[in-house]
């Protein structure tokens, strides 16, 4: 992967891009889970990612790359399927135990883990802007963890901490494995294969009849979720074949900074589904350091 400057402006686009995608997905799902549950979401979503990219693999001719594969990478395609169903089921099933907002300060350990794999795991080179950007962005995370400590550890939403630390794991082994195949498969193949095991692991868990009782609200919150899917993880898995891991995990690491500001929002106009989501003085420090080092280590090749 060069360095060059379109690749570090297509990589910081489609980082934004991922931003906007995961930050807006927790009040959608939060609003789909209060008819459907977890394990049949999330096949929906698999099932539904699995048409899309496939079509798009035929059209683009990407799936020869299946031809190209040898046996050790099909297990690590294996693995980063199973991290990547870890961390979705984890997530929605952490969502229904904690709140929309408490659930998007716990994910960030999965861009943190992402950033420290890319430097360790494919020894990626952190100039100085980057250090600063990655400490103004870690003391904001640590702040912004702080004003959001007391809601988190609260008794009834520990089981919902515990699953959100798992998705977080599972997500960052996923997106460094995703990276490291990069070099064998296109964005979309690695996503079909992904999404076609998971649809299919996930069925005898899913409860289909669920989705018949569906409210236009909640079909609406459905529906933005699957497209949510095929969106986030084609712009992710792309950004990733731009920029270094570690770079890109400092862009997202904003998310939940974003996310808190949408459901905020959505709190608004929907108060009877969506509870606002309250950010102390403190908080708001790390909100501005957390966007402040993001960008400061993401706007430049160096």
């Amino acid at each position: 992967m060069t360095n060059n400057t379109n690749n570090w402006k297509t990589g910081l686009s489609l980082s934004l891009l991922v931003v906007f995608f995961w930050a807006t997905l927790p009040v959608a799902l939060k609003v789909s889970l209060s008819a459907v549950d977890a394990w049949t979401l999330t096949w929906f979503r698999f099932c539904t990612a699995t048409i899309f990219t496939f079509f798009i693999i035929i059209y683009t001719g990407s799936w020869r790359g299946f031809l190209r594969l040898k046996f050790k990478d099909w297990l690590w395609l294996v693995l980063a399927g199973l991290m990547l169903i870890g961390n979705y089921v984890g997530y929605l099933l952490g969502l229904e135990k904690t709140t929309p907002g408490n659930a998007q300060v716990l994910i960030q350990l999965a861009p943190f883990l992402m950033i420290v794999g890319g430097v360790y795991f494919f020894k990626e080179t952190f100039y100085f802007k980057q250090k600063v950007g990655a400490t103004l962005l870690v003391a904001g995370l640590a702040l912004f963890f702080k004003d959001q400590l007391d809601t988190v550890l609260l008794a009834e939403y520990k089981t919902g901490v515990l699953l959100m630390v798992f998705a977080a794991f599972t997500w960052a082994i996923y997106a460094l494995i995703q990276k490291k195949l990069h070099a064998v498969l296109s964005s979309q193949a690695i996503l079909s294969v992904i999404y076609l095991m998971a649809s299919l692991l996930l069925l005898p868990f899913s409860t289909l009849e669920h989705l018949s009782g569906l409210g236009q609200q909640q079909w609406i919150a459905v529906a933005y979720s699957c497209i949510n899917t095929v969106g986030a993880y084609g712009a992710f898995s792309l950004a990733l074949t731009y920029w270094p891991a570690s770079r890109v995990g400092m862009v997202i690491a904003i998310v939940p900074v974003f996310s808190l500001f949408f459901i905020n929002l959505m709190a608004q106009l929907l108060p009877d589904l969506v509870f606002f989501e309250h950010v102390s003085f403190i908080g708001f420090i790390g909100v501005i350091l957390i966007v402040s080092g993001s960008m400061f280590a993401s706007l430049g090749k160096k």
